[in-house]
């Protein structure tokens, strides 16, 4: 049984929200939460190099951003949270790669040295 909420042409089926067309802002949260999963991905890939870094960063800001106006019901919801998830993973290594990369060269410059 279908039940008209205040906001024309929405209406509720049982937990579910339909709307005729979807509001602009809830398009850019939809376009934010695919985009912070797609930006944690590829910062995880690129994880060796500073890129990783600022791409885990952005992952965090634009799911945080899309948490913000859908809510827990919403589908993307939940995909704005992986991404958020990939963000920190991808700053996690990024982080230890460039922990890497320094001893690395330290023990690079050490041996060298001593020839």
């Amino acid at each position: 049984m279908e039940e008209y909420d205040s906001y024309n042409g929405q209406f509720r089926d049982g937990d579910r929200v339909f709307v005729d067309k979807p509001l602009p802002e809830i398009i850019a949260a939809e376009n934010n939460a695919v985009a912070s999963i797609v930006l944690g991905c590829v910062g995880i890939v690129l994880s060796s190099i500073v890129v990783g870094l600022v791409l885990g960063i952005v992952a965090i800001v634009t799911g945080s951003n899309a948490r913000r106006v859908l809510n827990e019901r919403h589908h993307k919801f939940h995909i704005a949270l992986v991404g958020k998830i990939l963000g920190w993973v991808s700053i996690g290594l990024s982080i230890l790669m460039s922990f890497y990369w320094i001893f690395y060269f330290v023990f690079l410059l050490a041996h060298l040295s001593q020839m």
